[in-house]
This record gives C-alpha cells, sequence and structure tokens, in this order.
C-alpha cells in the first residue's frame, strides 16, 4: 500500500537529514531524480554523486539553523498508473517544537520497483529549494528569501 510506504519514507528521508546518513538516504531514491518548482527552478540529480553534493548541502544547512525535525503532513494521495503515486504533503521544518519557516507545499512521486516504493521526483517550494542550495536565507519573519546580491 502506497500512503504506508510514505510513511516509512517519510520517517527514512527525516531520519537521513537529521543525522546525516547519506547511505540511508540515497536507499530512499529511484536516480535520476527531478527536483522542480512550481515557480520554475529544476534541476535533475542523474546519479549517486550529484546526490551526495546536493544531500551534502541539504544538510550543511538545516545544522547550521539547527533544525532538529522535519514534518511531512500528508494532505492525499494521487494515484498517476500502476506503480506510480504523486503524494502531496505540507512540510514543516522544526527548531524544537518552533518553526523555522511557514509550512510549504510539497509534493513527491513514488514509484514501486522490484525492492518497494522510492521516490522518483520532488516538487517543493522554490524557496525551499533555493534555501538548500545555499541561494536562499530564512527570514526573520519566517519565510525564505533570496540572499542579497554581495559586492
Amino acid at each position: 500500500m502506497p500512503e504506508r510506504a510514505f510513511q516509512d519514507l517519510g520517517e527514512l528521508l527525516t531520519k537521513a537529514l537529521m543525522t546525516g546518513d547519506f547511505g540511508l538516504y540515497c536507499s530512499i531514491f529511484n536516480l535520476p531524480i527531478a527536483i522542480t518548482t512550481k515557480e520554475g527552478v529544476s534541476y535533475k540529480l542523474a546519479d549517486e554523486v550529484a546526490l551526495r553534493e546536493d544531500f551534502d548541502l541539504y544538510v550543511a544547512i538545516i545544522n547550521l539553523h539547527g533544525v532538529t525535525d522535519v514534518y511531512l503532513q500528508v494532505l492525499g494521495f494521487d494515484h498517476v498508473e500502476p506503480g506510480k503515486i504523486w503524494v502531496r504533503l505540507k512540510t514543516h521544518i522544526l527548531v524544537r517544537a518552533n518553526l523555522l519557516v511557514e509550512p510549504f507545499a510539497t509534493q513527491m512521486l513514488l514509484q514501486q520497483g522490484t525492492d518497494g516504493w522510492r521516490i522518483a521526483e520532488i516538487e517543493s517550494s522554490e524557496g525551499h529549494v533555493n534555501w538548500t542550495l545555499g541561494r536562499a536565507v530564512v527570514s526573520p519573519a519566517g519565510r525564505f528569501q533570496a540572499k542579497e546580491a554581495e559586492d
């Protein structure tokens, strides 16, 4: 059942990010994986080297901010075809019991393979994607915003 599979994947995703466990992180993705936004920012992670670079950036930024949890609130499931399902989420990034940023919409495409369900694509907010890549900051109001141009 994909709903249960996502619960497991979501927990593994959070655990991998919070502990810096790349092996665990790698085990939940189908490569290549597309990272997209509705606003236009997108890129593909073609192999483990690219996934590792992306993972290291993400772990560094969450450690910098003292993130202690990422809660993925499931809003619904959209079946695409047999073996593929979109999971609609609201992502909550927490520092202890406090939100670091306002919760934001995320979608993940799950794909079933011979070894179970894996994440095949992620669509997130442009601010979140830019933040994980070090191109955005968190404002005092708890919103992602582009970094100021450095002179």
